[in-house]
C-alpha cells in the first residue's frame, strides 16, 4: 500500500472558521497572474495587493515572500521570469485609462524575494519583451497584441539593461514598416557575449523585424545610425526570422540572412563597416532558393561557403555558393521543413523533418561540392512527428499522439514509449540523461531514463494544472488548481509518494492580516 503524500498547510484551518470569521479573502481578491518559474522557485502577481508573491521550496518546507509592486493607481500588465531564471520582470501600466500623469515602469525583483527591485521608466504600456541570450538586455516592444492605448508608436522601443539600472527609450527608423519580432542574430551561446565584427570593430546588434524590411541597430551604442533594409513589399518580402553567418576566410565579411514567411528568396544582407565612426552599413542582395524556403542554415565545405534552404514544396535541399549564388538541389524523398546540424565522426550531417511527416532524413556534408548524387538517410516514425526536441547531438525526442520516441542518429534506431497522454513541450523538462514530464489535466508525474530507456511514473492526488522544473533544488513542482496555493514537490530521481510533498494555503500567509 502506498504512503499518502504528506499535507503541509501554511495556515491552519482554525484561522479559516471561527463564530466571528473575518472577511472572506478569496471573495474577488485572488485572480493571480498565472506564476512564472525562476531557478528556485514560483513567482506569483498578486494585483490586488500590488504584490509580488514568491514561493520557494527547500526540502519538505514552502518559504513564501512578499514585495510591493506598483500602487493603488497602476497594475501589473505582465510578468516574465529573465532567461537565466535570477530575476522577474512586472511591467506596471496605469489602472485605467482616466489615471494621468502614471508613468509605466518595469520592476525587476531578485528571484528570492530578498532586496529592493530595480525600477525602471519605460515610458509605453509595451506588450512584449525580448531576452537577450547573453543576459544583459531586456527590449520591450508592442508585439502583434498591439497596446491598451488608442493612439501609439508602433515602433517605440526600450532597452533595458539587467546588468544595471539604466534605459534607453527609442524609435526604429525604418521604412514604415510596423515592428512584429526582435531577434539577436549574432549571440549564439547561452549567457556568453558574442559580439559581432564587422571590419574589426565588434557590435552586438539586434534585428528588429517589421513589415517588408528589417531595421538593425548596435545595442552597444544606440546612438549610432540604425541601419533600415528594405527587403519588397513588391514581391511580398515579409521578414520571418534571420540567421548570422560570421565573416571568415571563405566570405570575409559577416552576413545576416533574414528568412521570408513566403516566397522564393532569401535575404543576405552583407555587414560593411562604414570607416568614418559613424558604424556599418548593409549590402543587400536576394537569393533565390527553389519555390518556398520553410528554413535555413549555413555551412562551410572545405572551398566554398554554403547556405542551406529547405524547399518544403518540393522536399529537397537548396545548397547555394554565396559568393556566386550558384548551386544545386538534393532531393530528401519525404516531407521536410525544419533543419538542424549534427556533428558526426567525419564531418557535419544535416538532419530535415517535417511536422505531420514520417521520416527524418539525414544527409552527410563531408565532400558534399564533389559528391553528385548523394542521397540522403531515413528513419521512419510509424504514427508521424508531432513535435521534435533536440536533446543532444546524438538523439533527438519525438512526440507522437500517445507515444514518444527517441531517436538515436549514431545508432540508427528509433525507440517508441507509450504514454497515456500526448506529449506537451510545457509540461517537460531535459535535465541531463532524464527527461521530466507532466502535462496539464492529468495526474502522472513521470521521468525517462534516456540511457536506459527506462520509464518511471507517480501517481498524484490531483489534477495537474501546470508543471515546471526548478534546477535550483532539482525539483519538479507541479500546480493544481486552488486560489490559496496548492502544489506538490516531487524527487525527479527518486519519483514517489514517500518522497513528494503537498503543501497548500502559501498564497494566503500574509493575506488574513491584511483583510
Amino acid at each position: 500500500m502506498q504512503p499518502p503524500l504528506r499535507l503541509r498547510s501554511c495556515l491552519t484551518l482554525a484561522l479559516l472558521a471561527g463564530a466571528c470569521a473575518p472577511p472572506d479573502p478569496y471573495e474577488g481578491s485572488f485572480d493571480l497572474l498565472p506564476p512564472v518559474t525562476t531557478r528556485d522557485g514560483l513567482v506569483w502577481v498578486d494585483p490586488a495587493r500590488d504584490e509580488v508573491v514568491f514561493v520557494l521550496p527547500k526540502g519538505e518546507s514552502v518559504t513564501t515572500r512578499r514585495a510591493a509592486v506598483g500602487d493603488e493607481h497602476t497594475v501589473v500588465a505582465w510578468s516574465a521570469a529573465t532567461r537565466d531564471r535570477n530575476s522577474v520582470l512586472a511591467l506596471t501600466i496605469p489602472a485605467s485609462a482616466k489615471e494621468e500623469d502614471i508613468d509605466e515602469q518595469l520592476y525587476r525583483f531578485p528571484a528570492d524575494g530578498k532586496g529592493d527591485p530595480v525600477v525602471y521608466d519605460v515610458r509605453a504600456p509595451f506588450t512584449a519583451a525580448a531576452l537577450s541570450p547573453d543576459h544583459r538586455r531586456a527590449i520591450l516592444y508592442f508585439g502583434g497584441d498591439g497596446s491598451s492605448e488608442q493612439l501609439h508608436n508602433a515602433n517605440q522601443i526600450a532597452i533595458v539593461d539587467l546588468k544595471g539600472k539604466g534605459v534607453e527609450n527609442v524609435t526604429l527608423n525604418g521604412f514604415g514598416g510596423t515592428l512584429k519580432s526582435v531577434e539577436f542574430p549574432g549571440q549564439i551561446v547561452e549567457g556568453e557575449e558574442t559580439p559581432i565584427l564587422i571590419g574589426g570593430v565588434a557590435h552586438d546588434i539586434a534585428a528588429f523585424l517589421a513589415d517588408s524590411e528589417v531595421v538593425l541597430m548596435d545595442l552597444d551604442d544606440p546612438a549610432l545610425d540604425q541601419v533600415a533594409v528594405p527587403l519588397g513589399s513588391d514581391i511580398g518580402f515579409s521578414p520571418r526570422t534571420t540567421l548570422l553567418r560570421p565573416g571568415n576566410g571563405l566570405f570575409a565579411d559577416p552576413a545576416l540572412f533574414v528568412l521570408s514567411a513566403q516566397g522564393s528568396e532569401v535575404g543576405m544582407l552583407t555587414l560593411i563597416d562604414e570607416g568614418d565612426g559613424s558604424g556599418f552599413t548593409a549590402q543587400i542582395s536576394l537569393i533565390p532558393v527553389g519555390q518556398t524556403s520553410s528554413d535555413f542554415l549555413f555551412y562551410d565545405s572545405a572551398s566554398v561557403p554554403y547556405l542551406i534552404t529547405v524547399d518544403a514544396a518540393a522536399g529537397a535541399l537548396v545548397f547555394t555558393d554565396i559568393r556566386t549564388q550558384g548551386g544545386f538541389v538534393v532531393p530528401l524523398g519525404s516531407a521536410a521543413q525544419r533543419l538542424f546540424l549534427r556533428d558526426t565522426g567525419g564531418g557535419k550531417q544535416v538532419v530535415a523533418w517535417a511536422r505531420n511527416g514520417t521520416q527524418i532524413a539525414t544527409l552527410d556534408l563531408g565532400g558534399i561540392e564533389d559528391s553528385l548524387g548523394r542521397k540522403p538517410k531515413h528513419l521512419k516514425i510509424e504514427t508521424g512527428i508531432d513535435e521534435l526536441v533536440v536533446l543532444d547531438n546524438d538523439r533527438v525526442l519525438i512526440g507522437s499522439g500517445n507515444k514518444l520516441y527517441v531517436v538515436d542518429f549514431p545508432e540508427e534506431q528509433v525507440t517508441p514509449l507509450s504514454s497515456q497522454v500526448p506529449y506537451d513541450p510545457r509540461g517537460s523538462a531535459l535535465v541531463g540523461d532524464r527527461l521530466l514530464l507532466g502535462t496539464a489535466g492529468q495526474s502522472w508525474v513521470s521521468t525517462v531514463d534516456l540511457q536506459t530507456l527506462n520509464p518511471e511514473s507517480m501517481l498524484l492526488d490531483d489534477l495537474i494544472g501546470a508543471f515546471h522544473y526548478l534546477p535550483g533544488p532539482d525539483r519538479i513542482v507541479v500546480t493544481h488548481d486552488d486560489p490559496a496555493g496548492h502544489l506538490t514537490i516531487v524527487d525527479p530521481a527518486d519519483p514517489s509518494r514517500s518522497t513528494s510533498h503537498v503543501h497548500w494555503g502559501f498564497l494566503l500567509q500574509g493575506v488574513l492580516d491584511q483583510e
